[in-house]
């Protein structure tokens, strides 16, 4: 009787850190993602907008780099499991992201028709009055991502109230949670304390603050 007890509460003890890695494990594959993506964003800005440059090519360029990204992001986040009320989280970042891939496969299918020249029946100033609506979605994209970023950080707030029934501890530790923030800190840097922020740098700075500055213990400070 004693075996099957010790072992049950070793399986429970398990269990909880089973979910506790694979949350630190989400939040951690969400900021390497939104480094990756405004890193990429950052450079597609660039080169379409250099001075001389082809920017049909750059968008062909910089829109396949994007999507082969996502693609990769996309097969990380359906590989992951949390647990309820978390569990339908990883499949909607990834729904966003391949509505993102829709967008920029148009743009450089678009880029593409106006690179290979006049071919009949092809309507294009359709082709090009289309380009600022997939610019239009991918923003609002950006902006839905941003908006669930406080959920996703909510993954990592431990599920037991403290001593006055407040949910304050994070599932972490306090050199977990360092980490966090230091890799948000290595892939925006000062981006984070800009005013003019685009919407996944908002993610990042928003993230950034629910971890430092909200006041929340971690799994191994005093109680």
């Amino acid at each position: 009787m004693r075996f099957i007890i010790a072992l049950a509460a070793l399986l429970l003890s398990a269990t909880g850190l089973a979910a506790e890695n694979s949350h630190l494990a989400f939040v951690s594959e969400y900021v390497r993602e939104i480094g990756i993506n405004e890193e990429l964003r950052e450079l597609a800005f660039k080169e379409v907008t250099e001075p001389g440059a082809d920017k049909n090519a750059a968008m062909i360029r910089s829109g396949t780099r994007i999507v082969l990204e996502l693609n990769s992001q996309v097969a990380m986040l359906k590989g992951m499991s949390l647990n309820p009320p978390f569990d339908k989280l990883p499949e909607t970042i990834a729904d966003f992201y391949e509505q993102k891939i829709d967008a920029y496969n148009r743009m450089t299918a678009m880029a593409t028709a106006f690179v290979q020249g006049p071919k009949p029946g092809v309507d294009y100033g359709a082709l090009a009055a289309e380009a600022p609506k997939l610019t239009a979605m991918i923003e609002y994209l950006d902006r839905s991502i941003f908006q669930a970023t406080p959920l996703i950080f909510a993954t990592l707030i431990a599920d037991k109230p403290d001593s006055k029934g407040h949910m304050s501890r994070l599932r972490i530790t306090r050199a977990e949670r360092d980490e966090l923030a230091r890799s948000l800190q290595i892939s925006f840097g000062n981006k984070m304390e800009q005013t003019d922020q685009n919407w996944i740098v908002s993610s990042a700075t928003v993230l950034r603050d629910y971890l430092i500055k909200k006041g929340y213990k971690c799994s191994d400070d005093p109680q």
